[in-house]
């Protein structure tokens, strides 16, 4: 489950300059321990942030990122309070999942949660989570320039800014503390009855 607070509605331009960015771009945030780690894509963001796709947004990394330094770019470091991890998602326009293997990423649950779309690869449980033109947008192809067409595509459109209302609506179905316990209930009590 994703903690109450997180659906709680914070001010998305105040988040934007608590952070120190632009009201005038789009922000794309990255999470990850180690954003640098091939298995969380690593070398995909790597090539998205060398890519021309800052001349249409700003990112924002959360996370290790050695390797990653680029002055055009936000770097948070590793954040462990909850406060500054929910000011990030209410900041962002998007959150950017470039992970090429994943399974149901607590990053994509908070962010949703917090009624921030998610830009991911059409990977392991990431098609529960992010509904097409609803919760975000899927790639198919995993690499980065398929990422790289898609990001721009995203922040170009402002589409996003249309899907926090569902995306939010999503997550609370599908996160939130009662609806998880109950799952979990259910499933225990099947399990017990045979």
């Amino acid at each position: 489950p994703v903690p109450k607070s997180f659906f709680e509605a914070l001010d998305r331009e105040s988040c934007k300059r608590v952070l120190g960015l632009s009201l005038k771009k789009p922000t794309v945030l990255c999470i990850a321990g180690n954003l640098t780690e091939e298995r969380k894509g690593g070398p995909i963001l790597k090539e998205i942030l060398e890519s021309d796709a800052q001349n249409h947004c700003q990112f924002t990394l959360i996370g290790e990122s050695n390797g990653l330094n680029n002055p055009e770019v936000k770097s948070l470091g590793f954040v462990q309070d909850e406060l500054t991890l929910r000011i990030a998602y209410n900041a962002a326009d998007v959150l950017l999942h470039p992970a090429q293997v994943d399974n149901l990423p607590n990053t994509v649950a908070e962010s949703m949660s917090c009624g921030t779309p998610v830009l991911a690869l059409n990977t392991g449980g990431l098609p529960e989570m992010v509904i097409p033109n609803k919760t975000g947008w899927l790639v198919e192809e995993m690499n980065s320039s398929a990422m790289i067409k898609r990001l721009k595509s995203v922040v170009q459109s402002k589409q996003a800014n249309e899907f926090r209302q569902s995306t939010k609506e999503t997550a609370r179905k599908l996160f939130n503390e009662e609806t998880v316990a109950d799952g979990y209930f259910k499933a225990f009590k099947h399990a017990l009855s045979e």
